[in-house]
């Protein structure tokens, strides 16, 4: 059926029934070329808070790698139980822009998304919720699992 598949992940809670979606869609595990994508939000610090952080011992760049790895291993651990490869990709900045950016890189056939992730109410309320938006203006087809 399909061998180039995105999977944008936040680590929301139904990330292994999207992987497992997933699993069922292709139709052959080794030809398969499955994507997983994470886009962390790097949170804009003022003035000295990084300094001071720093100062305390605390390794921001590190939290951010434990956060991104706590948040790939629900998406990774369904793939690795079936034998199905795949590539994880780490982006940073704005969700929407990043996930087009990769479906495109990767000549991605399908786009394979939560019905929603982790997001404000506020950024619901002003901009949409990141797949509303993936559905509006990705260029591939968007399967999105609830």
């Amino acid at each position: 059926m399909y061998k180039k598949i995105l999977f944008p992940t936040s680590g929301s809670p139904i990330s292994e029934k999207i992987a497992e979606t997933i699993i069922k869609l292709i139709n052959n595990k080794d030809e398969a070329e499955i994507t997983i994508l994470y886009v962390m939000k790097i949170p804009q610090m003022y003035g000295d808070v990084p300094y001071q952080l720093e100062g305390e011992g605390v390794d921001t760049s590190q939290i951010a790698l434990e956060d991104a790895q706590r948040v790939l291993a629900k998406a990774t651990k369904v793939f690795d139980d079936n034998k199905v490869p795949y590539t994880i990709r780490i982006e940073f900045g704005d969700p929407v822009k990043n996930i087009i950016k990769v479906a495109q890189e990767t000549n991605s056939e399908l786009m394979v998304v939560g019905h929603h992730g982790e997001s404000k109410l506020s950024d619901y309320l002003f901009k949409g919720n990141v797949t509303s938006q993936l559905i509006n203006n990705a260029t591939c087809p968007v399967l999105v699992v609830k």
